[in-house]
């Protein structure tokens, strides 16, 4: 049978999230226009006819088939999902009207699109235009999409609007990955698949908007216009979309304050600013903010080989302190690898690792580091990472433990670092829904965030009765995945990082919540009636 809600745990899901919390991109300057502190622009655009929207970094290629759902607030202005994640975590059709898994154990799935829909070339998104985009999207070697696809074995269009999706294992993940939060479902144009090349500085999808190319300079700002061709007119609330790349913080909120633009992306750094300013603040917790132990068999740092220590230096962090001074708000505080209101949170984790010094010096000297120890440690100046790391090194030296601090000098080089496994801990943010998207990036032996491959016997018997699951059985395991990750010390985890957005008066559209893992759609940003 199709569903709405894909029957099972993905009905309450993360982000952004995301896949990652941080982009790799390489930071741009800020607008100098962004300087202007003292009243608004000499003629401020009218509310419907443009918006003007801040991100804080461009993408390195248009193309969402190779690119990373981080860069939403450029890809979402011209691509239509082929599912939509609502505030409350369910979902519903977007370009896709039907979807879902057929049978049992989550191997088959299928999708019926739309009728009537076309690209802004004109081509209609028909079951061949899906498979073609779909085959092209998950044999890419770079980008997000292509390892939430993995487990796709073949797609085989089974009507003239629907496709059927066989998988080698259960994977339960496909709705969730197919919706705005990871953007697998942003479909693109057999024309272009055909010339990849225009993706990267073009777009051809089947959302309201289309870039423009004469108005547009790449890393600087992004003008969209309205497809002739969208199938919902409805939904094309501008006759134009601005996107401009501000990557200072305050920068933006300045923008914001001056008329510049009427919506952004914000930093989690700025809420209370942004607040002060009189502005909109959407931010529910999205990423899990803290220390990631690459190294779990102590091949670089010995020391994090022992579960003892990696639990100790849990012990030692104040996550409610951190949470308060960083975010202005410690019930951001987070020790485990779900949000509340999510199928996986478990609220008895919250006392697993309370603060306390002594017992964290007592299980270093347990195993041996008694004297604490040196560990090296990557962070990046972006969404308050290096802040963060900050917070904790300072804690964590209480207990004898030197966080050895190297700041990446951008994004690309965080993610160049990470990926090759070049240090032992990061400081990391990933965007929580459920266990499967976790095990996307996080837990998988293949995804980023686990560069030394680290399995673990029990945690992969516990993902494969999950994979398959469904229902009660699904939530159960996914509690107990949660419960074996913390108990096992995989992280840090320290706060619930705010995924922010702030607008202006006047307008209206954004509805986040940790239940659609804070990653709203864009595209609903209008004004207010």
């Amino acid at each position: 049978m199709f569903s709405h809600s894909a029957g099972r745990s993905e009905a309450s899901p993360r982000r952004l999230r995301r896949l990652v919390a941080v982009a790799a991109v390489v930071p741009m300057l800020a607008l100098g226009a962004c300087s202007n502190h003292s009243g608004g622009p000499s003629s401020q655009p009218k509310l419907g006819d443009e918006l003007s929207f801040g991100t804080s970094a461009p993408p390195p290629t248009l193309n969402p088939a190779t690119g990373d759902p981080a860069y939403g607030a450029l890809y979402q202005w011209a691509y239509d999902p082929l599912v939509v994640m609502q505030p409350d975590g369910t979902f519903a059709g977007g370009l896709a009207e039907k979807f879902g898994y057929v049978g049992t154990e989550n191997k088959v799935y299928e999708l019926t699109l739309r009728e009537g829909v076309k690209f802004g070339d004109g081509t209609v998104l028909d079951g061949q235009a899906l498979k073609a985009f779909l085959d092209y999207e998950r044999t890419q070697k770079a980008g997000t999409p292509a390892t939430l696809l993995a487990n796709v074995e073949s797609v085989e269009v089974t009507g003239p609007l629907s496709v059927q999706l066989k998988l080698k294992q259960s994977d339960p993940g496909l709705t969730f990955a197919f919706a705005q939060a990871f953007g697998a479902g942003n479909v693109v144009s057999p024309a272009a698949i055909s010339n990849p090349s225009s993706l990267d500085k073009g777009t051809a999808g089947a959302g309201p908007y289309m870039l423009d190319g004469s108005q547009t300079v790449a890393g600087d700002h992004y003008t969209f216009v309205q497809n002739p061709n969208y199938w919902n007119k409805d939904r094309q609330h501008w006759k134009k979309i601005n996107v401009r790349v501000i990557s200072n913080p305050s920068s933006m909120i300045q923008s914001l304050k001056a008329g510049q633009i009427q919506a952004a992306l914000g930093d989690a750094t700025t809420l209370q600013a942004a607040k002060s300013a009189g502005l909109n603040v959407i931010a529910p917790p999205q990423a899990m903010t803290g220390i990631t132990f690459a190294d779990k068999t102590g091949a670089i740092s010995k020391p994090l080989g022992d579960v003892r220590v990696r639990q100790a230096l849990n012990y030692a962090v104040d996550r409610k302190a951190i949470a308060k001074a960083l975010y202005g708000d410690e019930a951001l505080a987070l020790s485990q690898y779900a949000l509340p209101g999510q199928t996986g949170y478990d609220e008895k984790l919250n006392e697993v690792y309370p603060h306390d010094v002594d017992k964290a010096k007592k299980l270093l000297a347990d195993a041996g580091y008694a004297d604490g120890f040196n560990l090296q440690v990557q962070d990046v100046g972006l969404f308050g990472l290096d802040k963060a790391t900050q917070a904790m090194a300072g804690q964590l030296k209480a207990v004898g433990v030197n966080l050895q601090i190297s700041t990446a000098t951008t994004v690309n080089d965080y993610f160049v670092n990470l990926t090759g496994g070049k240090y032992p801990a990061y400081t990391t943010g990933y965007g929580l829904a459920n266990m499967g998207s976790l095990f996307s990036g996080y837990v998988n032996p293949q995804g980023p965030f686990n560069p030394l491959k680290y399995s673990d016997p029990e945690l992969t018997d516990l993902y494969t009765k999950y994979f398959a699951a469904s229902g009660q059985e699904a939530a159960s395991l996914e509690k107990q995945i949660n419960a074996k990750l913390v108990n096992d010390a995989w992280s840090v985890p320290v706060v619930g990082a705010p995924l922010s957005y702030y607008t202006v008066k006047g307008i209206t559209g954004l509805d986040a919540t940790s239940q659609n893992s804070g990653v709203p759609w864009l595209t609903d940003v209008r004004p207010e009636s």
